[in-house]
């Protein structure tokens, strides 16, 4: 409670003071010391909300009519406001620079080097630093350079091995009949789930423990969902929502423990060891895993060893559940797909659902990149060591980009059209990032895919029953339980 009633004392006694400051124009020499070395004459002419001493554009999202979970929609707004790029200001009025066209996008992203800069999420840090006894490091997603570049390469190569990948097909393909008769088990007598979300949280967990540590859980047996599971994704998506909210919010947590700090605490610390108990329950199965084993064989800290296991399995669940959720929605929305889908023996048609529902809803939206040189963007020079966000998510809604962008039209990525739409496509359908630092589970979530919507379609006639409503939780989400329909075929 007094957490909170001085979160609120804090908030009021900087709105004013940073209201005196824009009012009679002050600027403290700190604050002046602090944005020259970041600040261009041109980054300055870039357009953007307003910008508060301080506490730069970051109140937007505190007392400024949007909140955390709808940044996604801020962001579309801004673009129409102010058009291809726009400044925001970080605590201290850091400049941090949005472009939303394909030709800045493409540059900021062709521009990284060996060791592309990518903004940490600093809270995490902070916590993993505070627990030397169990992380050595801030993890990979957090490092920079040389000490990044080592990680990805020790700790994910057999994870981004398509060696490893296919030789886990049919594994894939048992979990997916498993998957099946639990949604035979679950539906009501109208054919009805009621909360997706769930059932597929318990999906993404068989995978991700099936391929990380080699063995089959038992997530998807009717009724025989462990505490442990629900614990855990209950944990996953908290620790996504608390990182939103330490990383676009007002940064009081650098202050004092705020609530979403003490969220990210205790889903960092709840998925630590729920992710340990299955480590430690190894069987025979988990010693014959390749990524398990190349992940123990692993020529770096034993700390790194389990915290890259731990970060794989929580990154597995959330983002499998978005992206398949995703899917099934809209091929939920069109029928017609559905009967394709069955029609096509060569699995093109699915595959270029697939494509097209990355391209309308990407689990990553944007891609945050730190400048290694100066680069000029619709016309304004942005320094090295700029922050940028290339906003992939919208390029790819842009009708410059593609045709009838905001239809879903799998048609797109096939015969004569495929090979404009490929190239168009190319640093814009990026759900998984792009380059050096893309997702290592990429190959992973391409491969069950396919094979868990090809099951379900042939199972079942899938509708959908409520609209779908996103939301930002560091990833774009589906809010809410998300009903749908199975009815079986005959």
């Amino acid at each position: 409670m007094f957490d909170n009633v001085l979160q609120s004392f804090d908030v009021v006694s900087l709105l004013i003071v940073a209201i005196f400051f824009l009012l009679v124009g002050y600027r403290p020499p700190w604050w002046i010391k602090k944005t020259a070395k970041y600040t261009s004459t041109n980054v300055s002419n870039i357009p953007g909300p307003l910008s508060l001493p301080i506490l730069g554009t970051r109140w937007i999202f505190t007392f400024g009519g949007y909140s955390c979970g709808k940044i996604h929609e801020f962001y579309s707004d801004m673009y129409k406001k102010y058009g291809s790029v726009m400044k925001e200001e970080a605590l201290f009025n850091v400049p941090v620079i949005s472009v939303f066209e394909k030709q800045d996008i493409e540059k900021v992203l062709r521009s990284s080097g060996k060791y592309p800069i990518r903004p940490p999420t600093e809270a995490i840090a902070q916590i993993r630093r505070q627990r030397p006894e169990r992380y050595a490091s801030t993890g990979i997603v957090n490092e920079q350079g040389q000490t990044w570049h080592y990680l990805r390469t020790t700790l994910t190569s057999d994870l981004t091995s398509p060696k490893t990948i296919s030789e886990f097909i049919p594994q894939i393909e048992a979990i997916a009949d498993d998957w099946c008769n639990l949604l035979t088990q679950l539906k009501d007598t109208k054919g009805q789930i009621d909360d997706m979300h769930q059932v597929i949280g318990r999906l993404g967990l068989e995978v991700t423990c099936a391929l990380v540590l080699g063995r089959r859980m038992g997530f998807l047996i009717p009724g025989q969902e462990s505490d442990s599971a629900q614990i855990l994704a209950k944990a996953v998506h908290d620790h996504f929502l608390a990182v939103r909210d330490t990383y676009f919010g007002l940064p009081f947590w650098k202050l004092f423990p705020t609530s979403a700090y003490k969220q990210l605490e205790q889903s960092e610390e709840t998925i630590y060891k729920i992710a340990m108990e299955l480590i430690e329950t190894a069987d025979d199965s988990t010693k014959e895993s390749a990524i398990f084993q190349s992940v123990l064989r692993a020529n770096v800290d034993s700390r790194e060893k389990t915290a890259a296991i731990v970060d794989f399995i929580a990154a597995g669940i959330h983002t499998l559940k978005n992206s398949l959720l995703f899917l099934l929605y809209l091929v939920a929305t069109n029928i017609n797909s559905q009967k394709k889908i069955l029609d096509d023996h060569s699995k093109n048609y699915l595959k270029a659902c697939i494509n097209e529902s990355f391209r309308l809803l990407p689990t990553a939206n944007c891609l945050a990149r730190v400048t290694e040189e100066e680069l000029t963007l619709s016309g304004h020079k942005v320094d090295a060591g700029s922050v940028l966000l290339c906003h992939t998510g919208i390029a790819c809604r842009n009708e410059n980009n593609f045709t009838n962008p905001n239809n879903f039209i799998p048609e797109r990525w096939l015969d004569e059209q495929k090979s404009i739409t490929s190239s168009n496509a190319t640093f814009l359908v990026t759900p998984f990032g792009v380059g050096r630092r893309i997702c290592p589970g990429k190959r992973l979530i391409e491969q069950v895919l396919p094979i868990i919507v090809d099951a379900t379609v042939k199972k079942f006639h899938i509708k959908e029953v409520t609209a779908l409503e996103l939301q930002f939780e560091f990833l774009l989400s589906a809010k809410g339980p998300m009903a749908m329909i199975f009815e079986e075929r005959r």
